[in-house]
C-alpha cells in the first residue's frame, strides 16, 4: 500500500535557516520510511523536503497552482502536478495522506493547516491522519488557540514536536 506524507511550510528561501536544514532531514527520513512526500512544489520548506526526499531515493510530488504562482516546481521534485485553483491543489495534498508535517510558515501555511484540521477532525479518532507541528515556535500559537477557540475534545489534533528526533520517535 502506498504511504503519503505531506509537508506544509513557508516559501522563504533562507537555505541556512534551522528549519530549512531540518526539513531536508525530514524529507530524507520520510523517504527512508517508504513515504511518497507531497508538498506545494515551490521554494523554501517545500524545496527542502523535496531535496531530502529525492536525495535519499524517495519520490517527492510537488503540487503547484497557477492561481498562486508558477506552474513549474522546484528542481528536486520527482513529479509536478499543476492545478488551476488553490482548492484543487489542497485537495490533492490532502487526499490519501496519513501524515502531515507543519514547519514554520505564514498565512498560506496556516490556511492549509486549518483546512486539513477541519477535515480530519471529522474522522473517527483512530482513523485520523496525524499532524505534527515542528518546533517550539508553535507552542504559543497553539496554546492560545486551545485556551480560547478550540474545544478540549479537539486538542489532540495538535501534536507539537520539538525537532526531527522527536518526530522520528512519534512516527516509528
Amino acid at each position: 500500500m502506498t504511504k503519503y506524507a505531506a509537508l506544509f511550510g513557508g516559501s522563504g528561501n533562507n537555505k541556512q535557516s534551522k528549519e530549512y536544514l531540518e526539513t531536508i532531514e525530514i524529507g530524507s527520513f520520510l523517504a527512508k520510511q517508504g513515504y511518497i512526500v507531497k508538498n506545494g512544489g515551490y521554494g523554501g520548506m517545500m524545496e527542502a523536503v523535496s531535496k531530502g526526499t529525492t536525495e535519499s531515493g524517495g519520490k517527492a510530488v510537488g503540487i503547484t497552482c497557477k492561481q498562486v504562482g508558477a506552474a513549474e516546481g522546484n528542481k528536486y521534485l520527482s513529479e509536478t502536478i499543476v492545478t488551476d485553483k488553490l482548492y484543487e491543489r489542497l485537495e490533492l495534498l490532502i487526499e490519501n495522506t496519513t501524515i502531515f508535517i507543519v514547519q514554520r510558515g505564514g498565512i498560506g501555511t496556516l490556511s492549509e493547516v486549518f483546512l486539513v484540521l477541519d477535515i480530519i477532525r471529522k474522522e473517527p479518532v483512530g482513523q485520523r491522519p496525524k499532524m505534527y507541528f515542528v518546533g517550539a515556535i508553535w507552542h504559543h500559537c497553539i496554546d492560545s488557540l486551545k485556551s480560547t477557540l478550540i474545544p478540549a475534545k479537539e486538542h489532540g489534533l495538535f501534536q507539537i514536536v520539538k525537532d526531527l528526533a522527536e518526530l522520528r520517535e512519534r512516527i516509528l
